[in-house]
């Protein structure tokens, strides 16, 4: 495999090349051309020469083909040699300016056009982000009225069941990149979705390191968060008086290890069959070890997700 500088080098080689080419033809031209114009026009093949050069082998080149045409052509001018010094330089600098103001210009709008491709393809990258992403929110929206809205619950608890995970969904996609090439800071979503449901900022601590979460599990941690606080909230450590949380995490061996603990919260006998509440902070992130104890002063979550390169396993 080349490598990158030797690449260039390559590249660059055979743009001089292609560029001495096509001045080559254009003296080849202007050759020719004495058989019907003798020493009329000068630099008639020259300027074509320098337009092709800017256009096909870059910069550099273009700038020695101007620089051989401006000599070759003020040669051209008069090859009898007659003429005053002042005519050749004025021949050699009027043509230098409008060869250079030609290369100039070819340059700015190749720069532009590249720029303008190189847009088009973030845009088309983007597009397909963000239908690959709402197929997923409409499939994610779409499981959770499913397994939510079921016979023996009351419209009240369904609807405000429904409204909390799917506005955690919401919460998350705020988080989120355009590009989503880039998932959310641990830190913030935890902030977005936990912090305002304590009901004392002393009763949560939070503590870890800056983390950003891979694009592909921002959204499905974002619903185990939500979970879990909500739980808090209506069951556990939140539903008392003095009941703490704490939250930690630490990333090693290309994994996050994530821990939800609650202390002082009320004695609860694990269900006799698991909700979705349950089933999702359980199976929500593919690849993840999600370990999840009704201990006796309060639960614990422990998560730990590989994060393979910036995507979960």
């Amino acid at each position: 495999m080349r490598s990158p500088s030797r690449t260039a080098l390559r590249n660059s080689i055979r743009n001089y090349a292609l560029a001495l080419l096509i001045f080559a033809a254009a003296v080849l031209a202007r050759l020719l051309l004495d058989y019907v114009v003798a020493e009329r026009l000068p630099f008639i093949t020259f300027f074509p020469a320098v337009l092709l050069a800017a256009y096909y082998c870059g910069l550099g080149p273009s700038i020695l083909v101007l620089t051989l045409s401006a000599v070759s052509g003020t040669v051209w001018a008069d090859q009898s040699g007659t003429s005053p010094t002042s005519f050749y330089v004025a021949s050699f600098i009027l043509f230098v300016v409008l060869a250079g103001v030609m290369v100039a210009l070819v340059h700015y709008l190749m720069k532009s056009l590249a720029r303008l491709r190189q847009q088009d393809q973030q845009l088309a990258m983007i597009n397909r982000e963000l239908k690959h992403r709402i197929k997923n929110l409409f499939s994610i929206a779409n499981s959770i009225c499913l397994q939510t809205i079921k016979p023996g619950k009351s419209a009240e608890e369904m609807s405000k069941a429904v409204t909390g995970r799917i506005m955690a969904i919401a919460a998350a996609q705020d988080l989120l990149s355009a590009t989503a090439s880039e998932g959310a800071e641990l830190r913030e979503l935890v902030t977005a979705l936990v912090t305002p449901l304590a009901p004392d900022p002393s009763r949560l601590e939070v503590g870890g390191p800056a983390m950003r979460l891979p694009a592909d599990t921002t959204t499905p941690f974002a619903l185990i968060l939500h979970e879990l606080a909500t739980n808090a909230l209506k069951y556990g450590a939140w539903s008392q008086d003095a009941g703490l949380i704490k939250l930690s995490w630490v990333t090693e061996y290309a994994a996050l290890n994530f821990r939800w603990r609650e202390y002082d919260g009320p004695v609860v006998a694990p269900p006799m069959r698991e909700g979705l509440g349950s089933t999702l902070i359980r199976k929500s992130l593919p690849g993840a070890t999600v370990i999840h104890d009704l201990k006796a002063d309060g639960l614990e979550c422990q998560i730990n997700l590989p994060l393979d390169g910036g995507t979960a396993a």
